[in-house]
Formats: structure tokens, sequence, C-alpha cells
């Protein structure tokens, strides 16, 4: 593509672009955002600002609050739910994740890969009291979790690196994987144990075992994982982990092919 026609297909709808990237701003924001804010991020002028909202806010996706500031409605959630729920596996992750001991008593989720991120489409949580909690919707960095990295792990390194282009990784923990070398180095070794491995870099003090699920054709559909606190991860229970994600990965497969 040409630098005019990347210009042009930029123009070709610039209030929608800039609305889409309000939406983005005030989701990934802890608090609620102002008409100022809004501005400065999108570096529109504070009429613009207030049109986007305006036009949003008559939507339904944004509500504006009585000190003038903006956030999400639940309408959103409605995207999110009918994309979700076209990934007919999900029921049947819910259903085996029961039939499995180990899992029943621990946490387990599934996800699909965005990217350079993973999306859960499915969780179980641990029924364990302070269990670890995840949503249905979380995202999080792929290099950081398990069901990741067993996507990473069917990748080629020139496929991580292009993913990865600077050698410093995002992290969501104090032990997150800090560099792009030593992860390829864990894929590695991921590929060659059919299984990858996440230790505290997603929660502290929580080892993660995931698998990646392959359909009849064997393209890459979805990734699961089990997570243990670290002081129940002993060898022997890290070994029936390990078999039993796999058990879950290889019981879903059979379903075919994640369309969504």
């Amino acid at each position: 593509m040409s630098k005019s026609e990347s210009s042009s297909a930029k123009s070709v709808a610039p209030a929608l672009t800039r609305g889409l990237k309000l939406l983005e701003f005030i989701a990934r924001s802890d608090e609620r955002q102002t008409l100022t804010d809004i501005a400065k991020e999108l570096d529109i002028a504070m009429s613009s600002a207030h049109s986007l909202c305006k036009t949003l806010q008559a939507d339904g996706y944004i509500e504006r609050f009585s000190d003038g500031s903006f956030d999400l409605t639940l309408k959103v959630l409605d995207l999110a739910s009918s994309k979700i729920n076209k990934y007919d596996i999900v029921q049947h992750f819910y259903d085996i994740c029961d039939e499995i001991p180990l899992i029943r008593e621990n946490a387990a989720v599934i996800s699909v890969l965005d990217g350079g991120d993973v999306f859960y489409i499915g969780v179980r949580n641990s029924p364990q009291p302070l269990g670890v909690t995840f949503k249905v919707g979380m995202r999080l960095p792929a290099c950081c979790t398990a069901t990741g990295r067993a996507f990473l792990a069917a990748m080629t390194d020139r496929e991580v690196k292009a993913l990865y282009p600077a050698e410093k990784l995002p992290q969501v923990t104090k032990a997150s994987t800090e560099t792009r070398t030593e992860l390829l180095s864990i894929l590695a070794e991921a590929r060659r144990n059919g299984y990858a491995v996440e230790k505290g870099g997603t929660r502290p003090h929580m080892y993660s075992y995931g698998v990646r699920l392959t359909s009849s054709v064997g393209r890459s559909t979805a990734s699961v994982a089990v997570m243990l606190y670290e002081s129940d991860a002993t060898p022997e229970v890290e070994i029936n982990a390990v078999a039993a994600v796999k058990e879950l990965a290889t019981r879903l497969s059979r379903f075919g092919q994640i369309v969504a």
C-alpha cells in the first residue's frame, strides 16, 4: 500500500476512529474521564470531544455523571458477550472441568490469542477460600500466561519476534519474564515438553500449566490452563496438573475447530 493509499484508508471515517479510541481510552482507565482528559488523549478540540461523547451517550455506550465525567455503560458488555457466545466450545470446557478432579479443585481458563494478548472466553475460578479470581473477557499479555505461551510455542521464533519486536516484554507482575531472549528459551522448552509453564508472572505465588488445543486438521484454536498455588505445587502435584490439563485439551480438541 502506498503512502497516499495508507493516508486515505486512515481518513475514511475519522469520527468513527475517534469514537472507538474514546471507548478504548475509557475502558483502560481506572477512573472516570472528563472532557478535558478525553480531548487531551485524542488530541482534539474540546468541542469535538463534546460531540463524540454526546453521540456515544445518546447511543447508550457511555454515561455522564453529575461531576461531568464519563464512563462506559453495560451496553458495551453486550458486544463482548455476543462475540464470546459464538465460541460453542466454552460450555464443553465447563463440563469437562467438572469431570477432572484436580481441575475441579483448582482454577482453570480457556483463552484465544488476539495479537500479542490472550483473551479469556471461559473461566472456572478455584473453589478454595481467597482463591485467585479471573474473569471472562480479561485480556493479558500472552508472554505472561501459560495459555499464551502454549500459543507462542506453536509459532516459529521469527513469528514470536515479529509479535514482540522489542527485547523488553510487557509485564503483569515483578516475576513476569522480562526479555524476549528469555521467552524464546522458555518456548523452546515448552515445545520439547508439549506444555507451557508460567510461575508467578500472572499472579504472585501462582503456577500455571497450559496446553494448546488443535482441531481435526491441526489448526490452533484455543489454549487451556490449570492454576495451582505455589505452596500446593509439589513435584507430584505438578505432574498431576500437567496430566489433567493435557486431558482437558485432548477432550476439548475432539469438538473440532473453534469458529467465532
